[in-house]
């Protein structure tokens, strides 16, 4: 009976320390298949509204390469989902996501500063993904950091 007590105390505790990060992983997951989903859709109008011109990249059109992106994003709002729906948070894949949210950020920093032809609406719209998966970054770090903290105090 104590043993049994026991495990449901561990699992109320993590069920309560890991809630940040399940939120943001579930928000996160939503943010990526709707927006992907837009963007696979919408990769010509997109291109064309972000760029002067026809641009390519590595020799593939701008606007393939935006419903390619848009994908790409629905398939990561899948993991997202997958992580967040686990009984056991797999932290190993949550750590994982926080990595991929950070380089899109550092990517998206990068792409703005090469030269190109990009317009405003493009600029913006790339700072704007950019702020929004840095926020969720951010939470997904506190998420991890409130983790590690809980099972430290447990440990002791």
């Amino acid at each position: 009976m104590s043993g049994l007590l026991i495990q449901a105390e561990e699992d109320v505790m993590t069920a309560s320390s890991d809630r940040l990060l399940r939120r943001t992983l579930w928000a996160n997951a939503a943010l990526s298949v709707v927006s992907g989903l837009i963007i696979a859709a919408f990769g010509g109008p997109f291109a064309a509204a972000a760029t002067r011109g026809p641009v390519t990249v590595a020799g593939v059109d701008l606007a393939v390469v935006f419903e390619l992106l848009g994908i790409g994003f629905v398939a990561f709002g899948a993991l997202c989902a997958w992580v967040a729906s686990r009984g056991v948070l797999p932290r190993a894949w949550a750590r994982g996501i926080f990595a991929a949210d950070l380089a899109w950020v550092i990517g998206s920093a990068l792409v703005l500063t090469l030269p190109g032809t990009w317009t405003i609406a493009g600029v913006a719209g790339i700072a704007v993904v950019a702020l929004v998966v840095a926020d969720l970054a951010i939470l997904e770090y506190v998420g991890l950091r409130r983790l590690a903290a809980d099972e430290l105090r447990a440990a002791n």
